[in-house]
């Protein structure tokens, strides 16, 4: 295992992972139906090679954006970034055209990596000339073997940025409002990268969530610094085929596709096998837990594991094996993780915390004391030092009787409901009001639905004559397509009626 305490910045603790890890297969992806597989010297020699191509850009220490779907090549840049001292800057290839110009400026962007998906589009933007535009695949390209060997001689002692230097920028996931532009130091990067929260016996993790969100990258880097194997996974819709092809036993994902494994599993057998998986790890987080659906994942022999973190808090969070006899619960915080309840609201500090958002101190102060991360989440602990989360303070809902509404207390109660396949609580005209996108079988006709929907009508009825007044679902919305979603599956509250 690596020794990071005398790892001051991402280049050194690039070179001792490929130090590490040399002779062994380091990552698979798919191409087309065709499976690929890459030893850690070609991950690492291409690195060094693009790292060489910015560095003659004359981009050390810029501000480099990285834009792109999951890709081998979206990783190589990544850590070419790293490993030429420059700073990450990672945006979401999904975004507008509009958002992506007025980030640039937002970040001070002096580049951008981008793949043969976005290239066209961010070659066509309005952007300052200043600004370089470069292909992924063939920057990589750029430099000869010769030059490459003696790259690698010439920066073997690694680059001058230290441990409090900026690292890395990404941004918050935007589901209320406009996204925060988060800074990581050198320090939380490494911290993040290094941290052991993950004790599961596993050997391979299929990469689904989006790179550019910190839960997407750093897991994978986190693989990496574990000795394990990452199998990219490039599109959602192929998720089920990455599971048969690969066969990765780890996969980490939000609630909505949990909830969608569940039912696949239910006839998959140990492991999924019977699926032609071999699926023996799930972990869950950025957003409330389903544990209606904690047994039929467990009758597969699959280990269930329930994480919570926040962007702007790094990857330490917590991690924890539910159970039967808890299975509502984040579990206990690491021994890396400092934690405390302020009036309801959980606090966080650790090395991962961020440095504050990009050029917003009023937004950073709302936010950070004294290395404490305000994560705006309503948390309670039990006697045994469980924690358990009860919804966000900006969802909070206040009736004008001062009676306080949890919509995810709500949501996690109806969301086993085997007709609902989404519900957004939320407020209207001072009553608790409900947006539902029913789970109807493909092919079904009105009246069919229409009896869906007088199901949920019941299942709505039962829940509220189990709750005191004020909790009761008054009003009820029924929607024919489903919430809008970030790319990473979180829903956008904003986007549902009486959501916010």
């Amino acid at each position: 295992m690596i020794d990071r305490n005398n790892i001051r910045n991402m280049h050194q603790l690039l070179e001792a992972l490929e130090a590490e890890l040399t002779g062994r297969r380091l990552i698979r992806y798919m191409e087309g139906m065709e499976v690929r597989d890459v030893p850690s010297e070609q991950f690492f020699e291409q690195i060094r090679k693009m790292a060489r191509g910015l560095e003659d850009r004359n981009l050390r220490g810029r501000h480099i954006g990285i834009i792109g779907k999951n890709s081998y090549e979206w990783l190589v840049s990544l850590c070419a970034v790293f490993w030429a001292g420059a700073v990450a800057v990672l945006l979401d290839w999904e975004s507008s055209s509009d958002t992506i110009s007025e980030t640039v400026v937002r970040v001070e962007l002096e580049a951008l990596l981008c793949d043969e998906v976005t290239e066209e589009n961010v070659r066509q933007m309005d952007l300052s000339q200043n600004v370089q535009v470069i292909s992924m695949g063939r920057s990589v390209e750029n430099h000869s073997r010769y030059e490459e060997v003696l790259y690698k001689e010439e920066t073997a002692s690694g680059t001058q940025s230290g441990l409090e230097d900026l690292s890395c920028i990404f941004f918050t996931s935007g589901t209320t409002g406009k996204s925060k532009a988060v800074m990581l130091s050198e320090r939380g990067m490494i911290s993040s990268v290094c941290a052991e929260l993950n004790t599961c016996k596993f050997k391979s993790l299929l990469a689904i969530v989006p790179f550019h969100h910190m839960s997407g990258f750093v897991t994978v880097l986190n693989t990496f610094y574990l000795g394990k194997e990452v199998c990219i996974a490039d599109e959602l819709k192929y998720f089920y085929r990455y599971l048969k092809e690969l066969k990765p036993d780890y996969v980490f994902v939000v609630p909505s596709m949990f909830k969608m494994l569940a039912k696949k599993l239910k006839k998959g057998g140990s492991y999924g096998k019977n699926l032609g998986w071999n699926l023996h790890f799930i972990a869950c987080g950025g957003a409330a837990f389903c544990p209606e659906f904690l047994q039929t994942i467990k009758e597969q022999d699959i280990t269930v594991l329930q994480t919570y973190g926040a962007s702007e808090a790094g990857a330490i969070g917590f991690m924890n094996e539910m159970t039967f006899e808890r299975p509502d619960t984040i579990g206990k915080p690491p021994a890396c993780l400092e934690t405390k309840i302020v009036n309801g609201e959980l606090y966080l500090r650790s090395e991962s915390v961020m440095m504050g958002y990009y050029k917003d101190s009023e937004e950073t102060k709302k936010v950070l004391d004294e290395g404490w991360y305000a994560t705006g989440d309503l948390c309670r602990m039990d006697d045994e030092g469980y924690y358990y989360l009860t919804g966000r303070r900006k969802n909070l809902i206040i009736l004008s009787n001062g009676e306080n509404v949890s919509p995810e207390e709500i949501e996690r109660k109806l969301s086993g409901c085997e007709e609902i396949a989404e519900i957004m609580v939320g407020v209207e005209q001072d009553l608790i009001a409900a947006t539902i996108y029913p789970n109807y079988p493909a092919g079904m006709d009105k009246a069919s639905k229409r009896k869906v929907k007088e199901q949920i009508e019941r299942e709505i009825a039962e829940y509220n004559s189990g709750s005191p007044v004020y909790k009761q679902i008054q009003i009820i919305h029924f929607q024919e397509e489903p919430f809008a979603k970030t790319a990473a599956g979180k829903t956008i509250r904003r986007s549902v009626t009486g959501g916010e």
